[in-house]
């Protein structure tokens, strides 16, 4: 019984505490699956469906969104200037493109979020 509690208890804290954190970094909600929806349209062409960064004919080479130690080095208030305003304007790769007139404010903070949740799979 203490092993089910257990096992109920993570999975319920690996679903609010992804919330609480998008919450506390922006003072508004975040939707991670949007987040998702939205990068897998715009963002996985070359970072590839999980993040990997398969598009391998890039130099500098696409990011790898999965490496944990990478995306720990990364705020979120860079990956919304990477996505937002594009890869040279943070210093990186000039071939990631600046979403800023696909996507508003709020739509790239719900592709931040799910970026974060491609590094803890």
């Amino acid at each position: 019984m203490t092993k089910g509690l257990l096992l109920v208890f993570s999975l319920a804290l690996s679903v609010v505490a992804p919330a609480l954190f998008c919450l506390a970094q922006t003072g508004q909600p975040r939707d991670v699956a949007h987040g998702k929806e939205l990068f897998l349209r715009y963002c996985s062409g070359c970072h590839g469906e999980d993040g990997r960064g398969e598009a391998k004919t890039f130099r500098p080479n696409v990011a790898n969104l999965s490496v944990k130690g990478l995306m720990d080095q990364m705020t979120d208030d860079y990956l919304f200037s990477a996505i937002k305003n594009g890869g040279a304007a943070v210093g990186k790769n000039a071939a990631m493109p600046a979403w800023n007139s696909q996507l508003n404010d709020q739509e790239i903070w719900d592709v931040v979020s799910f970026v974060r949740t491609l590094a803890n799979r």
